[in-house]
């Protein structure tokens, strides 16, 4: 082994990190610092694909929250993550998980025409049941103008 390659396990050996995979459903604490503050915030989603080997391991964590999705790198021995815990392991059939992109733009775009779709029914309903009403309204208008003697006029 060369002297770099001995260096960077050397700076990994006191890491403890588990072994990801695409499809894991990952939540990673990480060290963000505000100010003088610090303070761990949780980043939970998928793992979409691991990068690289050694110390310079990354993986790609994808979340989505109704119409948007955000995703983020992680270098895998990055000081500042505390600690990745593995919330569900998933069994998928390929490395890198990039079709999950296009399935939420899908299911966004279908999202959409369900809501239009729902909306044109239920604007058709509110516009049968006024003319429903019109047309018994006019209905009775014209019951009373039968059901009422006409008055004999005297001059």
């Amino acid at each position: 082994m060369d002297a770099l390659r001995l260096f960077e396990l050397a700076q990994i050996k006191g890491v403890d990190r588990p072994i990801l995979r695409p499809g894991d459903i990952v939540r990673i604490g990480t060290k963000i610092v505000e100010g003088d503050k610090t303070r761990v915030q949780a980043f939970e989603g998928t793992v979409l694909g691991v990068r690289g080997s050694g110390p310079s391991t990354s993986f790609t964590v994808r979340r989505e929250t109704g119409k948007f999705a955000v995703e983020r790198v992680f270098p895998l021995y990055s000081p500042l993550i505390t600690n990745i815990e593995i919330v569900k392991r998933q069994k998928v059939r390929r490395a890198q998980l990039n079709y999950l992109r296009h399935e939420g733009r899908r299911r966004v775009k279908e999202d959409e025409l369900a809501m239009q779709r729902h909306e044109k029914e239920e604007s058709d309903k509110k516009r049968l049941a006024e003319e429903a009403k019109e047309h018994a309204e006019q209905e009775t208008k014209e019951a009373e103008k039968q059901e009422a003697p006409e008055e004999p006029k005297t001059e």
